[in-house]
């Protein structure tokens, strides 16, 4: 959950960044919080647990790739819209791992929908690998 925090809050700092006056600090801004945000997606990515074999596992690292690659050519074209875009996939995630954690601190069986697949209870269920 920290992770996806940190990488919305990095795009959104992004996206901010289109309104500073100073060009030079405008670009660097831009630059260093998409590169944050791309390395906190890969990390995310990478955490996933390629054993695990779920359908859901290979549907959320293709959804982390995909944002990964829009963050590349939101920072590579400086295009606010494509942070947005970034921003709104990762939202999704983000909304659906609280509304799960809320609905029952144990973390058992709780059912919220990314891509039209159930979330798992749990990070480890799901095919992440915690131990990062």
């Amino acid at each position: 959950q920290m992770l996806l925090d940190g990488a919305v809050a990095a795009i959104q700092k992004a996206i901010d960044a289109f309104e500073m006056e100073d060009f030079a600090r405008r670009l660097e801004t831009i630059h260093n919080q998409a590169t944050k945000a791309g390395a906190i997606v890969h990390q995310l990515r990478d955490a996933l647990d390629p054993t695990f074999g779920s359908e859901f596992t290979d549907r959320l690292g293709a959804l982390y790739d995909y944002i990964g690659n829009r963050l590349i050519q939101a920072n590579i074209r400086k295009d606010p819209q494509l942070f947005a875009e970034a921003k709104s996939h990762l939202e999704v995630i983000q909304s659906a791992w609280r509304e799960m954690m809320q609905s029952n601190g144990s973390m058992t069986l709780a059912h919220s929908q990314i891509a039209g697949k159930t979330l798992a209870a749990s990070p480890a269920e799901a095919g992440i690998n915690v131990q990062v």
